[in-house]
C-alpha cells in the first residue's frame, strides 16, 4: 500500500473510532433525556435546513425513507417535529422543529457541548479551530463527491 492510501486508511479507521466513541459518551449525557442521539442528529439538521422533507433528509443520512418516516412519526408524536405543506409545492410536505423540539434539542445540545468541552481541554482554541477547519475542508470534498440530490 503506497503513503496515501496508508494515510487514508488510517483516517478512515480513526473516524470510524472517533464515532464510536463519540456515540458512547453521548449516549451517558442523554441518557435523562427524552431524545435518542439520532433523534438529536436528526432535529440539528431540520433545525439547520428550514423546511426540509423527507427525501433528502433520508439521502443525506443514508437511511431508507421507511425507516426515517417511522422516526419522524414518532417525534410527531412526541410533539418535537411537525409537518407541514410545503409554500411552494404543496405535494411536498416539511419538516419542521416544533417549540417544544426546539427547547429539548437546546437543553441536550447544551449538555453535550459541555461534555465535548471536557473532553477536548487539552486543545487550545486554535488547536480546536484548526481540527474545525480541516473537518469542514474533508466534509466538502466528500459532498462534491455526492449526487446533487443527496445533498442536504
Amino acid at each position: 500500500m503506497d503513503c496515501r492510501n496508508e494515510a487514508i486508511s488510517g483516517i478512515l479507521d480513526l473516524l470510524k473510532q472517533i464515532n464510536m466513541h463519540l456515540s458512547h459518551c453521548m449516549s451517558s449525557v442523554i441518557e435523562d433525556s427524552p431524545l435518542t442521539v439520532h433523534q438529536m442528529f436528526i432535529m440539528k439538521i431540520i433545525r439547520k435546513n428550514d423546511h426540509v422533507n423527507l427525501t433528502p433528509l433520508s439521502k443525506f443520512l443514508g437511511l431508507s425513507k421507511a425507516s426515517l418516516s417511522l422516526t419522524i412519526k414518532k417525534m410527531v408524536e412526541e410533539g418535537y417535529v411537525s409537518r407541514i405543506e410545503n409554500r411552494k409545492d404543496r405535494r411536498s410536505i416539511d419538516i419542521v422543529l416544533t417549540k417544544k423540539g426546539e427547547e429539548i434539542l437546546d437543553v441536550t445540545f447544551q449538555k453535550s457541548l459541555t461534555l465535548f468541552n471536557q473532553l477536548t481541554t487539552s486543545f487550545s482554541t486554535e488547536e480546536l479551530n484548526d481540527i474545525k477547519l480541516k473537518l469542514q475542508k474533508l466534509d466538502l470534498s466528500i459532498q462534491a463527491g455526492l449526487l446533487p440530490e443527496d445533498r442536504i
